[in-house]
């Protein structure tokens, strides 16, 4: 791990190191000042959170779970869009100065809170989303699904748990469930991803607390008019997928938009459509038309590549460049699983997300996947499940829906 400090006086990053340098102090500290109040929204309102302590630079920081009475509401570090509650001044101060290494920050999300979120299923604090801009589109640049019905099977791929296993062929058996129905009501899905440039803009309504500290993929600039303002660290990567944000992040951008991320349903039903699609342009197999398959590009690539990924109603790489966080909690058993009646009618997934006595233990659901050799990861109804702080290695975006006015 990397531990040497972080430059307080940075020059303009370039692709695809300094940026990390650029962004740590700024994004961290935006609001994390001893003496600021501000409305904190909890993700499900739990009468727990997160407490950090660390009471020297030359100890650890320790994440612990407390009543939301121990806390005071003055004292805390913002983060990847969590808002992340300090036991007192001197902790405070050591917090601060330690994630502002961003390999630091970048340990203490994915993996000191992932162990705390799996031990204890208590959710994080989330920052207030600010800011209006992003409401403004209303649903320019989305594509309207028509509600119907899809059939689930029964046979479908899961990569987190739910009965897959490897042929001898070098393939994957499918997993079993019963065969249901699900209907949709009607919505709006954005045609493209979310792109670093639109999360840009996101953060720079006020939002500096939801950037990732460790992300080489944007940067503050430093060229006049828009010095300070966060950028894409270079104009090649403006319209690629904008990936490293975990699902909390995700959220607060949806916010923000006047809209949310969709449901596996949704998802599924806007890739696959009634007709029950293999794969979300159709039933051919996948190519470099339709994706990065095989494998051609090693990072993301824009998101308007690929021309012949579109599903018929105009969404575009659904499947291939980058996968994509859904609103669900994550657990094999809710999917396979029919109602008793035969129909469910537009799923939100589990009532919660923390399964105690699972191997997966808390986990929300992910879709498409990025970059692969096997087709089957590209089919409609693989399904993924993915700790909610993990960043994914690059390797999950994110589109927004909004319900259909009626």
């Amino acid at each position: 791990m990397d531990h040497r400090q972080i430059d307080a006086h940075p020059r303009r990053a370039q692709w695809p190191i300094a940026p990390t340098v650029v962004l740590a102090i700024s994004c961290l500290f935006g609001s994390s000042v001893r003496g600021q109040t501000d409305k904190t929204e909890s993700a499900e309102a739990s009468p727990q959170t997160y407490f950090l302590t660390c009471t020297s630079q030359r100890s650890d920081i320790e994440v612990k779970v407390v009543d939301r009475a121990e806390i005071d509401p003055k004292i805390y570090v913002d983060t990847t869009g969590l808002r992340l509650w300090v036991d007192n001044d001197t902790s405070l101060k050591n917090v601060r100065g330690k994630i502002a290494n961003a390999a630091v920050a970048r340990h203490l999300v994915t993996n000191l809170l992932d162990k705390s979120l799996r031990e204890s299923g208590v959710q994080p604090d989330t920052i207030p989303v600010r800011g209006e801009e992003g409401k403004k589109l209303g649903t320019d640049g989305m594509a309207l699904i028509t509600g119907g019905e899809l059939t689930r099977t029964g046979d479908f791929y899961d990569s987190t748990g739910g009965g897959l296993t490897r042929l001898p062929n070098g393939g994957f058996q499918q997993s079993h469930g019963q065969k249901y129905k699900v209907r949709i009501a009607a919505f709006h899905i954005d045609k493209f991803k979310v792109t670093n440039e639109d999360f840009c803009k996101f953060l720079n309504d006020g939002n500096q607390g939801y950037a990732t500290p460790w992300n080489p993929r944007i940067a503050r600039s430093a060229l006049y008019p828009n010095a300070g303002k966060f950028a894409p660290a270079d104009r090649s990567l403006a319209k690629h997928p904008v990936v490293l944000v975990n699902w909390y992040q995700a959220k607060g951008f949806a916010v923000w938009a006047g809209k949310r991320l969709p449901t596996e349903a949704e998802w599924e039903f806007a890739a696959s459509g009634t007709e029950g699609r293999t794969y979300p342009w159709g039933n051919e197999p996948p190519d470099e038309t339709r994706a990065d398959f095989p494998v051609k590009y090693k990072h993301t690539v824009p998101v308007d590549w690929f021309s012949q990924s579109a599903t018929p109603e105009g969404v575009f790489q659904m499947v291939g460049n980058s996968a994509e966080w859904c609103a669900d909690y994550f657990d094999p058993g809710y999917y396979a699983k029919a109602p008793a009646e035969g129909l469910l009618i537009n799923p939100q997934g589990p009532a919660q997300g923390f399964f105690p006595d699972s191997w997966y233990k808390f986990r929300v659901v992910f879709k498409g996947w990025c970059k692969t050799g096997e087709a089957e990861y590209l089919t409609c109804t693989k399904r993924h499940g993915r700790g909610p702080f993990e960043d994914a290695s690059a390797g999950v975006s994110f589109r927004c829906v909004k319900s259909r006015c009626t």
